[in-house]
């Protein structure tokens, strides 16, 4: 009898994993700004409803997303897609998906997956002409899981150790946890007591491009099994990654552990195809994979070796042969994890959710309605052996550099409702997250112990409050436009602020104009666009991320200095006829016919990248830093929550909602966000079913 029942219940399973979503069990409201509030029966029919609503407003990019799961963007894109289809067989994702995709996603999960992928179907069907690549469909669940885990393994560590390994800058980039860097986010939770109006507060600032892939879409998720979150997600999201329900919140920020090791090999002089190993010459274990790559319209098959070895895949260039082991590409779960973050109501069920380190990398701080704050430094960090040394990269080749297990969710640094009242993270150290006696104090190898001009402004800004704090306080705080005075700024760039003028007269008026400079990179400010072009010929020049600078072990040279300000000059001169010219008429937000002038500098918390967009003119388009921001108030009653977009709801040129947040986002407003159907269908700008 137990197997018979044991049997129906493996077939209803199935028969749910399969079932298709009808359209008219989903409902889109677009609010006034066209953000997107899906209600479905199921959290199937909701998800069908997030991937139809998001096609509608930015399907070119759910496309890439699609087609580096399926192993198409080398046929695509060419030679710089091919990278990720290489990625995708050289980590094994996609075989370890096809192995573990029924035994490690809960079976509804997977239909949630499945119903996203039919929303995508049948946008696809519905409108042929926006498709990219026609092989990208049908796109399967399978294929979803597979981009998410590449995405993911590529975010923890594995992106900046291919980077630093095909550059021969392994030293430079992740010789120790004081040099590793890259994306950046800010977050911040204030406990009720701590407040002037008995609420829980919460920010969430995560840092991304503002355009493209990685770029932030909101979108509200409800369902009647208890699916009701708003936030930010990637193109290719089958939820929420950071954002708020009616109980609780969270926001991430990237965490620089390190999530995994990169090991230099000893090859066998006279077999190449060996490696040592314990002292003993090793046979690598070799496959082939098969790639396509679009060379002037025409795709053409290209077949690999790929090796590895006793800690994992293999790379070889002409600098050597390196081994990579990192835990994140092993774990197929992080969008599951997520779902289930979304979906609870309490502090317990989102720390159970969080318990899965399925995600393998982040910060998260959060909040919620019964008063609860937190913040932890998670991920998937291996659990090493603290009497040897793990400078990156390893030369030992044993196997005491073999690590097998990750450290526990106990184990990793932890604060939780403070008696300081505030947690916070700017992708600083977790050692500094809150007032100085309520730190988390231990250790573990590999543990991020730098920090940023972003944190030390946060814990400054923090730190120096006295009583209680207003929402204008900590809007004045995340959006402070300074570099910390004696800070690590100002150590570092030490050598641009104490040039003699008299020594480099070419450029005496530039020195004298950096050296008057407050600091601040409000959109007014008359020296800081000189400032902000000479961060960007820096930038350029250590060919990597501007924190770089911010923490690596050497400081600034003069020679590099100097060079900057000259390079500044002369395109400032050349383009505007004055070095006296405000930030915000160099530094704009553009998108299609309109352009704000933009405040904020790379790595203050008014977090602001550019890039030189029309050089005969000088100017410089803001593309990363602030994009998406959510604040929610938490109390007894429930969530008030407010956001705003860099731009709009839609990529879509044609859109209203192409750019009509822009006015808003540039005078630091936000937007109020109703979670209830009756308030939103009152004000809808549209009520529809998917394909209508």
């Amino acid at each position: 009898m137990l197997s018979r029942i044991t049997l129906c219940l493996l077939l209803l399973s199935n028969l749910c994993s399969v079932a298709q979503v009808n359209p008219n069990d989903v409902t889109i409201i677009r609010d006034s700004l066209g953000v997107p509030h899906i209600f479905g029966k199921t959290d199937a029919d909701a998800a069908y409803g997030l991937a139809y609503a998001h096609s509608e407003d930015n399907f070119f990019d759910i496309q890439e997303a699609i087609m580096a799961g399926k192993g198409l963007m080398g046929s695509y894109k060419g030679k710089d897609g091919v990278l990720f289809d290489f990625g995708l067989q050289f980590l094994n994702i996609d075989s370890l998906v096809e192995a573990r995709y029924e035994q490690d996603l809960s079976p509804h999960y997977r239909s949630v997956l499945e119903g996203y992928a039919q929303a995508l179907n049948d946008y696809a069907t519905a409108h042929p002409k926006e498709i990219l690549l026609k092989k990208a469909f049908p796109v399967t669940a399978k294929e979803l899981v597979n981009s998410s885990t590449l995405s993911i393994s590529l975010m923890a560590g594995l992106g900046m150790a291919l980077k630093a390994v095909n550059e021969n800058r392994v030293e430079e980039f992740l010789g120790s946890n004081e040099a590793h860097t890259g994306t950046g986010s800010n977050a911040l939770a204030v406990a009720p007591e701590r407040m002037d109006d008995g609420n829980t507060y919460l920010l969430i600032n995560s840092h991304q491009p503002i355009e493209g892939r990685f770029a932030w879409y909101e979108a509200h998720i409800v369902s009647e099994e208890g699916w009701n979150c708003v936030g930010g997600l990637f193109p290719g999201g089958s939820g929420v990654f950071v954002g708020s329900n009616e109980n609780l919140g969270w926001g991430h920020t990237f965490n620089y552990h390190q999530f995994g090791d990169i090991y230099k090999l000893e090859i066998n002089p006279k077999n190449k195809n060996q490696y040592k190993y314990d002292g003993e010459w090793r046979n690598f274990s070799l496959r082939k994979i098969k790639l396509k790559v679009k060379v002037i319209g025409i795709k053409i098959p290209v077949s690999k070796k790929v090796k590895s070895c006793a800690y994992g895949p293999v790379f070889e260039n002409k600098y050597g042969s390196w081994a990579f082991r990192f835990p994140a590409y092993k774990d197929i779960r992080a969008t599951e994890q997520w779902f289930l973050m979304n979906k609870a109501k309490n502090f317990g069920e989102f720390t159970e959710a969080m318990k899965m380190q399925a995600v393998p990398l982040f910060n998260t701080v959060y909040a919620d309605k019964d008063g609860n704050i937190m913040l932890h430094s998670g991920g998937k960090i291996p659990d090493r052996n603290p009497k040897l040394d793990w400078t990156a990269p390893i030369t030992a080749n044993t196997s005491d550099y073999k690590w097998t297990d990750i450290l526990d969710y106990e184990r990793l640094p932890h604060v939780e409702n403070p008696e300081c009242g505030y947690v916070y993270n700017a992708n600083n150290t977790p050692l500094e997250c809150t007032g100085d006696s309520c730190n988390w104090d231990e250790y573990f190898p590999g543990l991020q112990t730098f920090m940023y001009n972003r944190g030390e402004r946060f814990g400054y800004l923090m730190g120096e409050q006295e009583g209680p704090f207003t929402e204008e306080d900590l809007d004045r705080i995340k959006y402070d436009m300074h570099y910390h005075p004696n800070g690590i700024y100002e150590d570092k760039f030490a050598a641009m602020f104490n040039l003699d003028e008299g020594k480099y007269p070419e450029i005496a008026d530039a020195i004298q104009k950096l050296n008057k400079w407050d600091r601040n990179g409000n959109a007014d400010n008359m020296d800081a666009a000189l400032a902000m072009v000479v961060h960007d010929f820096l930038r350029q020049e250590i060919d990597g991320p501007f924190a770089l600078i911010m923490i690596r072990q050497q400081n600034l040279s003069e020679e590099m200095a100097v060079d900057a300000i000259r390079k500044a000059k002369k395109l400032l001169l050349k383009t505007h006829g004055t070095l006296e010219v405000a930030l915000g008429d160099v530094q704009r937000l553009i998108r299609g016919d309109k352009s704000f002038p933009a405040h904020g500098l790379r790595e203050v918390p008014r977090a602001t990248d550019t890039k030189l967009h029309d050089k005969k003119k000088g100017i410089y388009k803001v593309t990363g830093g602030d994009g998406y921001i959510q604040i929610a108030r938490f109390s007894k009653d429930g969530a008030d929550i407010r956001s705003i977009n860099a731009y709009g709801a839609s990529s879509n040129p044609t859109s209203p909602h192409y750019t009509d947040q822009m006015e808003m986002f540039t005078n630091h407003e936000y937007r109020k966000i109703y979670l209830d159907r009756e308030t939103l269908e009152s004000t809808a700008e549209r009520v529809y079913h998917p394909g209508e």
